[in-house]
């Protein structure tokens, strides 16, 4: 099969064309003419335009550039005239020059270039080197590039694919093909797309020469595909060449013809002429084995033979020479079939004379860069020796001297260390019991106490009374005052709480700005003692500004009946709300826990992370509750199982295939069943109760329409958390936020000046409300709807927030065109940041 290496060595040209995305920072560069900012960025921008013209066009359109920037190069810095002489001298390349291309960017390697430049003059210099058969000089400028990968990661992969090519010629293939997957490796880390292109060709050329065809076409066509999105269309063309001479191998000649053809076309588009005639030899050796159109396959032979032997390249005239003999004897013509055999087999021996001067070259290099290393290691070897020498004489006179010293130093630091271990324990037991701000105990500890407390007014038949209380409109402090009024405010009424109580009592800080007593009494003393509090509290003054409050309590009273503290500190909190709601700023007194309940129903938020974000009350309603359901993560209802065994799981409900309306219907029903049967029922469901959630509304609904009391309590939703993890503001442009389907299947525009939120994107287009996956037609849909307003390469996020501390928030980035083939979670929300600036509303008054 032919292997025109001419075409491909012409190839390592294009490979290392500079990235204008990646320049080096050229302002620590001084012009030799002084140039004003403005004009040293339009002159950046031409340069960068030459840059991207390189990779993109034909090179002539390049050049064109290059010599209309002639009147201006003073002005460029150093760096920017090494950047256009390093295109320059690669157009030169292109344009058949090499031998001047080869001697202009030795001289550019002799220059102060920084590393990442360096190493594309490397890579480009390397490959006009073997063009031109020089293989000492290839070699030796590929091993001195590779010296330099460690510190220009972002060009290393450039470098390896000219790597893998130089092994490939000297016959190294298996080498070859480890080094094109390792730039390939490093490429994908990455999102350079024309970088992934140069990348999957040298891998398909890896295994070309090596001969595996099938596997080599496979990596054409991921080339053809990389290569279309980088907007490259020599190395689109090369990989449509590279699956035709594969199939060609595989003696799919019809098929080889096709990519043939679409090769060469592709390569006349854009000027590439050695890329041409090696198109037109696939074409040629596809019709001789088609036996058809025989004189257009010759017309190509000839016109091909002329243009390689005008270039001097051996193995593509020999090559040329075998299909002229093939072709010959097609037609019967044995007396031309002989002459071009021996042409073939003439110009094989001087090719082999060539491949042997190259591995010899190769070989050499090798041998000379193992010597050195071989001589630097042994320099280090006895370098490291004397190191040790001296090391050992100076150690042993300091041992016996720092051995002494270092036992009295023990001695000393274990008694300091032991001293600062029991304060320090001491310390830290304090504050694993109290709450720093208020100096209180926190929630644990009042609970632990309070137990013991409680249990012992039970044995012994006293009276206990629990106090709930909080501090009015709190929130409306910390607003007109700032967070430091707020927490000397919470300081304070810790302080004054202290003074109160005194040691009658246990009292800590509940959390917020809520405070817990326990004391062994009567309710009677209880609201004198609360009385006493009040009076206490002064004006607090933070920062020049004094202002005032209030606190509201709940006050309840066991017997030594009562069921649990649990449920007599959440009798309290019940009392406390009706103080706040009979005007605050009072005391509210309920009767003994023992009373029967009555019928209720109340719907939680487990949050996203049920054990940071269930706030005390969700916790408390969940503990009081007769019964509890439970619809919820698997971590969050593991966590509920743990105080409250007897959770009833609502997850069951849900089948593979079951319509999700059904199982609303079978949710709905077994709640109310258990709140009509006159129980006090908390429902517990994902995040917030109320967003994103029917049966919660639903049952809420129900049961108020009966005359049963039902509420709802907030929790910590995925779209605050969303706006939490992705910095993202909503005040800031305004949100959208629906879920997919909905804007699917209904006449909805999106906000393209705002942030627009999308629900359950796996489940687009599902009416049938039994799917729980992602099909790619129905998000292939919804990408088509939203092409209406947005460009395809528009920037979205994928966002999942965080079930566990441990997890990291999912927020990946990719454009619009991109969501079709990207991974779905159920959950999974997509972010669609504005496109269009917010624009004035043209009908708002003058002055307005």
């Amino acid at each position: 099969m032919f292997r025109p290496f001419v075409i491909a060595l012409l190839w390592l040209a294009f490979a290392c064309a500079p990235a204008a995305v990646a320049q080096a920072p050229v302002v620590a560069q001084s012009p030799a003419t002084e140039a004003s900012p403005a004009d040293a960025a339009a002159l950046e921008a031409k340069v960068q335009e030459i840059e991207q013209l390189a990779v993109t066009a034909h090179w002539s359109k390049s050049d064109a550039k290059i010599a209309a920037l002639a009147p201006q190069r003073s002005a460029l810095t150093p760096l920017q005239r090494h950047r256009i002489d390093f295109v320059r001298l690669r157009n030169r390349a292109l344009a058949g020059d090499q031998p001047a291309a080869l001697k202009g960017l030795a001289e550019l390697l002799k220059q102060d270039l920084p590393v990442p430049l360096r190493v594309r003059v490397y890579t480009t210099a390397t490959g006009v080197a073997a063009n031109l058969e020089d293989w000492p000089l290839a070699f030796a400028w590929l091993n001195d590039g590779l010296k330099y990968l460690h510190e220009s990661p972002v060009e290393s992969a450039r470098l390896l694919g000219a790597a893998s090519y130089l092994h490939t010629l000297v016959g190294e293939t298996g080498r070859a093909r480890e080094l094109a997957l390792q730039a390939l490796h490093i490429v994908e880390k990455g999102d350079d797309p024309r970088a992934l292109c140069l990348a999957l060709s040298d891998v398909a050329l890896a295994e070309d020469h090596a001969g595996h065809f099938s596997e080599a076409e496979k990596w054409r066509h991921r080339q053809i595909d990389a290569c279309v999105r980088a907007g490259d269309p020599v190395f689109a063309a090369n990989g449509k060449y590279g699956v035709g001479k594969m199939v060609a191998a595989q003696g799919r000649h019809t098929e080889a013809l096709k990519w043939g053809r679409e090769a060469l076309s592709e390569f006349e588009a854009v000027g590439y002429a050695a890329g041409a005639y090696s198109a037109r030899l696939v074409i040629a050796e596809s019709l001789i084995a088609s036996n058809r159109q025989l004189d257009q396959a010759q017309a190509m032979l000839v016109d091909t033979l002329r243009y390689y032997r005008g270039q001097k390249s051996d193995l593509a005239i020999a090559e040329t020479e075998r299909l002229l003999a093939k072709l010959a004897e097609k037609r019967g013509d044995t007396a031309a079939a002989l002459a071009h055999t021996k042409q073939a087999m003439a110009v094989s021996e001087a090719v082999e004379v060539v491949s042997r001067e190259r591995r010899l070259a190769y070989l050499q290099v090798q041998f000379d860069t193992r010597l050195k290393e071989q001589q630097i290691a042994l320099l280090e070897a006895e370098k490291q020796v004397a190191a040790l020498q001296v090391t050992a004489t100076k150690r042993w006179q300091w041992l016996l001297g720092l051995g002494v010293a270092g036992l009295l130093v023990t001695a000393i630091l274990l008694s300091v260390l032991l001293r600062r271990s029991f304060r320090q324990r001491r310390r830290y037991r304090w504050l694993s019991e109290h709450d720093s701000l208020t100096r209180l105990l926190n929630y644990q500890q009042v609970r632990k106490l309070g137990e013991e407390a409680f249990a012992r007014a039970r044995d012994t038949g006293r009276p206990f009374t629990a106090i709930v209380a909080d501090i009015d409109l709190f929130k409306q402090v910390n607003d007109r005052h700032g967070h430091a009024a707020g927490d000397e405010a919470l300081r304070s009424l810790g302080a004054w709480i202290g003074e109160t109580v005194g040691g009658n009592a246990i009292a800590g800080r509940s959390g917020g700005d809520e405070f817990t007593i326990l004391l062994e009494a009567d309710a009677a003393e209880a609201e004198a003692m609360m009385q006493r509090l009040r009076d206490r509290i002064e004006p607090v003054t933070v920062f020049g500004q004094t202002f005032r409050i209030n606190i509201s309590s709940g006050v309840c009273q066991a017997d030594g009946n009562a069921a649990t503290l649990e449920q007599l500190i959440h009798e309290a909190d019940q009392a406390l709300y009706r103080a706040k709601d009979e005007g605050r700023d009072r005391v509210v007194r309920v009767g003994d826990v023992a009373v029967a309940p009555t019928a209720g129903l109340v719907v939680v938020g487990s949050g996203i992370q049920f054990g940071r974000h269930a706030s005390e009350r969700c916790l408390s309603e969940i503990r009081e509750a007769q019964v509890v359901f439970c619809l919820a993560d698997p971590f969050a209802l593991a966590m509920i199982h743990g105080f409250r065994p007897d959770v009833i799981n609502l997850g069951t409900h849900y089948a593979p295939g079951k319509d999700r309306r059904q199982t609303y219907r079978e949710i709905d029903a077994a709640i109310m069943a258990e709140v009509r049967a006159g129980k006090q029922v908390c429902a517990v469901f994902y995040g917030h109760p109320g967003v994103f959630a029917d049966v919660p509304h639903e049952v809420i609904r129900k049961a108020r329409a009966e005359g049963i009391p039902a509420r709802m309590e907030p929790g910590i939703s995925a779209e605050a958390c969303l706006y939490a993890d992705l910095g993202i503001d909503p005040g800031h442009r305004g949100v959208q936020s629906m879920e997919a389907t909905h804007f699917l299947v209904y006449d909805r525009q999106p906000d393209t000046a705002g942030l627009v939120l999308l629900w359950q994107v796996a489940l687009s287009g599902d009416l049938s409300c039994s799917r729980l996956h992602a099909e790619r037609d129905g998000v292939q849909a919804l990408v088509d709807k939203l092409l209406r307003w947005y460009p395809p390469d528009h920037e979205v996020i994928l966002y999942e927030a965080a079930r566990l501390p441990i997890e990291t928030p999912r927020a990946d980035r990719l454009a619009l065109r991109d969501l079709p083939t990207a991974h779905y979670e159920e959950y999974t929300t997509l972010v669609i940041p504005p496109l269009d600036e917010l624009r004035d509303d043209p009908e708002r008054p003058a002055g307005a």
